[in-house]
């Protein structure tokens, strides 16, 4: 399964002008809890608009991350979307939990594209073939 989901948000605002926020670690240390809910509600719902039913056990998520410039902290943006998706995975019933009982490991990989920033996360069924050590 493909998830492909947007890196900026817009908040819309009543007597000012939108804002556009680039979604990551920094922006949602400093957010206020209403407004990080309401992001997050937003993924959920791009999380199922794209849910195409499969169900998984275990997974070991792919996450590239497009930005628009590279100075950009590819990690940042990752771990937010991450959690977001993750939720949105367990919400629409796709995999269990996002514990690491369900979620072994994970891949990332960062590039420029100024024209279509977003991040494209690759869900696929993985084996649970791992020693306890």
């Amino acid at each position: 399964m493909k998830l492909i989901v947007p890196i900026y948000y817009t908040i819309e605002k009543k007597t000012k002008e939108n804002k556009t926020i680039l979604v990551n670690m920094n922006w949602y240390r400093n957010a206020h809890y209403m407004l990080s809910n309401k992001v997050k509600q937003h993924y959920h719902d791009l999380v199922r608009e794209q849910y195409n039913g499969e169900e998984f056990t275990c997974i070991s998520p792919k996450y590239m991350v497009y930005s628009k410039r590279t100075g950009t902290d590819g990690a940042n943006i990752r771990a937010i979307i991450e959690k977001f998706v993750l939720d949105g995975l367990v919400k629409v019933g796709a995999i269990t939990d996002d514990t690491i009982k369900y979620v072994i490991g994970d891949n990332s990989e960062y590039f420029i594209d100024k024209e279509n920033p977003r991040a494209v996360i690759t869900i696929e069924e993985v084996s649970r073939n791992r020693e306890n050590k």
